[in-house]
This record gives structure tokens, C-alpha cells and sequence, in this order.
């Protein structure tokens, strides 16, 4: 049903919405690559070969003319998914393994090649590492439109803070839930000065310890150490496909001698094979079973159970099955949840979503009655459902961007001012105390 169409000056309506929901008990924020197409998040839909191969030497790798005919045959149309040539490339060496075989033929007739399997496996590795690279954001190549060409970070510090500031003190912690391998969110906290519990212990050797998601902030009185109040602007963050600066390493406990996989921060930004990451590829549902990602999927779960729920899903394009069905098994048994999905393009197209705005009789009718083709998409699918707990914000204000400035603003404005801000008031500061002359020798002063 079409519940309101927003313009300017109606803002508010969204707005309340949005206020109502991040004062319920439990606040799920679920943010998908959408949240940083702003910033030059990669595409991964529609790629040429040509742009595959961009992607892989942007990242410094080599790209060799048998990988470019590697891709025709694995992309003929060159118009292809990421993630279904990464399924391709991974199919065909499965394939040629299983069959005992060192190379694997592709192609039809008398124009199929047959190629080594580890030429395969190699492409396959450089668009993983091209596709890794490309999300240290934002992207050096990227021209960001203003104001994020000077302050990157400004929507994500907006988002957060105006999360954090708009809940009531008495109410837990809201959870952030990504699957970017971005450290955006990270950075953004840290510009904020928030304190935030990622899973990790340690300072220097930073380990992940999942029992710290048990965690919490407090005041304490520094003399007699008692408990004075819980500390603000504190929450959770769970990156449940990995982190670009998380890496694996298989270790021998010293008393016991056994084996376990470990997973540490690392400053290091080279991007290799240790990277701890679910790659976009047919296998990242069976990759989410793993350790550490089918910890952290059991922690979302968990959360979208509880009663007097909300989840807030923004960039996020449903395209995850691991994900999608703890999403859709809370809906069906928790009668206390709430879901609000923004994404600007993933309903109308641009001229049907002129169609319904501009006609105002469409207003509490259904997507079908208006004359419009809602897409394909799981987003549409949502849309066009009955379920008067889902609500979906698509066009402009369906960005991230736009939707950092919909939040409801109770806190200061001066929470989320850019550190250029900070950094020219202390120029200025410095430049006053420089032109003070300074006292002679011996002069005590008035």
C-alpha cells in the first residue's frame, strides 16, 4: 500500500516515523553497500568485461590478455554480475578438481579453450582482492559530490549520532548490523568520540572475543570507583561478513596443543589472503557458517527476536539468503517487530515513481492500482505487502545521504561537526596567540 508520498516540505512525516521507531526497546540497524555508494563504493551488477578488468588493475594488479579472454567466455553477454562470474570461475575449477583434471575447457564447439586450472583460481583471486581493495573508502579515484568532496563522513557521523542522541537514556544499546568490509563506520564513530563494542579484546594484540558483545559502558566516580550512570553515546557494532582489517591466523594453544582459528585487527592495509571476509559468490551461504560469521549472524538472530523491535535496513538490497531468512522468520514470529526499509531505486523505475508521486489518488492504494510495474526486486516484493509493520522509504530520500539528514535531531548540531571545523578554530586560536607580543627580558608584567 502507498502510505504517503514525501516531498520537501513534508519531511516531517518520515521523520515522526523514524522518531517513533528508535524509541523502541530494542533498535536493529542493518546497513548494506547502499550505505556507501556516496563515498565510491564499487558496483558489482552490470560490469563490462572491460571495467573487471580496471577493477583489477586499479587495485595493482596485472591483468593479462588470457584474462580478458577468460572473461568473454565466462561473460559473453559483457554485461555481467560480480558475483556470478566469481561463481563461474569458482564452478569450473571445482569441477575440473572433482573430475581429477589440471584445466577445465570453456566455451562452445569449435571456440572452446581449455585453460590451466590455477589460470582460473588466479583471476578468480585478483577480482576478490580488486573487489577488497575497491571498499577502502572512500575511493581515491572517486569524485564525491560536495559536501562529501570535504567532509567524507559527514552522513555516517548524522546517522549515528542523531541514533544515539534520539534514544532515551534508559532504553539498550542500538545495534549496528553491516555487511561492508569498510571501515566507515568505524571511522565515523571515532570522529564522534562514541564509544563502541566491536567484539574485539586487547589494545595492542586485538583479538575477536565474542563474549564482549556482553559488555557495557559506565561512569564510575574515579576516587571510590562506584558506578555513577551509564555511559552515553555507546553502542554495538557487528560486521557479520568480515572486516578489511581483520585477519586469520591458525594457532597452537601453549598447555592444550590444539588448533583454533583466530581473528585479529590489524592496521596493516595490504590486502592478501588472510583477509577474513565473505566473498560475493554462490558459496556465502555456506561461508556464513563458518567461524566467526555464524556467530555473529546467531547474535543478529537473537536480536531481531526480542520483543518491542525495530529494524532500520538502509542500503541494504535483501540479496543475502543467510540473512534474509532470520529477517523473515522474526517477522512471522515476532508480532512485535517493526521493519523500515529505505532504498531510493530498488522499487519504480524513474518514470513510474513519477507516476505515483504526481498522482494523489494513489495514496492508500495498492502499487497494482495505480498502473505502474513495481520491479523485480526483494524490496519491491516487500513493498507491495500487506504487512502494515513493514514500511519502505524508496526515491531520493531512500538515500543513505538523504536519509542521515531525515533522522529525528534531538542532541547538538555540534556533535557531528566535521574535524576541519575543529582543526580551523585551533589554526585561528594559534594565529591570535602569535600575534601577541611577547614580555621582555625581566619584565614581570603590569
Amino acid at each position: 500500500m502507498i502510505k504517503q508520498s514525501i516531498t520537501t516540505t513534508d519531511a516531517h512525516v518520515v521523520r515522526e516515523h523514524l522518531s517513533s521507531l528508535l524509541q523502541v526497546k530494542n533498535l536493529v540497524v542493518l546497513l548494506g553497500s547502499g550505505a556507501s555508494f556516496h563515498l565510491g563504493s564499487p558496483q558489482t551488477r552490470n560490469l563490462s568485461n572491460q571495467k573487471v578488468l580496471e577493477l583489477i588493475t586499479s587495485a595493482g594488479g596485472a591483468a593479462s590478455g588470457t584474462d580478458a579472454a577468460l572473461l568473454s567466455v565466462i561473460n559473453p553477454s559483457d554485461n555481467g554480475d560480480l558475483e556470478q562470474l566469481l561463481n563461474g570461475l569458482q564452478l569450473a575449477t571445482s569441477l575440473a578438481r572433482q573430475a581429477g583434471q589440471g584445466s577445465v575447457a570453456l566455451g562452445t564447439g569449435g571456440d572452446a579453450k581449455t585453460y590451466p586450472n590455477e589460470q582460473v583460481e588466479s583471476l578468480r583471486r585478483s577480482i576478490n582482492r580488486a573487489l577488497a581493495d575497491a571498499c577502502r573508502l572512500p575511493a581515491e579515484t572517486a569524485t564525491l559530490e560536495p559536501p562529501f568532496d570535504s567532509d567524507p563522513l559527514r552522513a555516517h557521523r548524522t546517522f549515528l549520532s542523531r541514533i544515539v542522541r534520539s534514544r532515551r537514556s534508559n532504553l539498550p544499546r542500538p545495534r549496528i548490523f553491516t555487511t561492508n568490509y569498510d571501515l566507515v563506520i568505524e571511522r565515523a564513530l571515532d570522529e564522534l568520540g562514541f564509544p563502541y563494542i566491536d567484539g574485539f579484546s586487547g589494545t595492542v594484540d586485538r583479538r575477536l572475543n565474542l563474549a564482549y558483545y556482553g559488555l557495557d559502558f559506565h561512569r564510575v566516580e574515579t576516587t571510590t570507583q562506584t558506578v555513577v550512570a551509564r555511559a552515553e553515546g555507546a553502542l554495538y557494532l557487528h560486521k557479520v561478513h568480515g572486516s578489511l582489517n581483520w585477519r586469520s591466523s591458525v594457532e597452537r594453544d601453549p598447555l592444550t596443543g590444539l588448533e583454533s582459528l583466530e581473528v585479529r585487527q590489524s592496521a596493516d592495509a595490504a590486502v592478501g589472503d588472510d583477509l577474513v571476509l565473505i566473498y560475493p559468490t554462490a558459496a556465502k551461504e555456506s561461508d556464513s557458517l563458518a567461524y566467526p560469521y555464524s556467530d555473529l549472524l546467531r547474535l543478529l538472530g537473537d536480536a531481531v527476536q526480542q520483543e518491542d523491535t525495530a529494524i532500520l535496513a538502509v542500503g541494504y538490497g535483501f540479496a543475502d539468503p543467510h540473512i534474509n531468512r532470520l529477517l523473515l522468520r522474526s517477522l512471522a514470529s515476532n508480532p512485535a517487530l517493526n521493519v523500515f526499509v529505505a532504498d531510493p531505486k530498488a522499487v519504480l523505475s524513474d518514470e513510474d515513481l513519477v507516476t505515483v508521486t504526481d498522482n494523489a489518488d494513489a495514496l492508500g492504494g495498492s502499487l497494482a492500482e495505480t498502473g505502474v510495474t513495481p520491479k523485480s526486486t526483494a524490496i519491491a516484493a516487500l513493498a507491495m505487502g500487506a504487512d502494515s509493520r513493514i514500511a519502505v522509504l524508496t526515491g531520493d530520500f531512500g538515500k543513505f545521504s538523504e536519509l542521515a539528514e531525515l533522522m529525528p535531531d534531538t542532541g547538538t548540531q555540534g556533535s557531528v561537526s566535521p574535524p576541519a571545523a575543529i582543526t580551523s578554530l585551533i589554526e585561528a586560536l594559534e594565529r591570535a596567540t602569535s600575534r601577541v607580543t611577547p614580555p621582555l627580558a625581566g619584565d614581570d608584567g603590569p
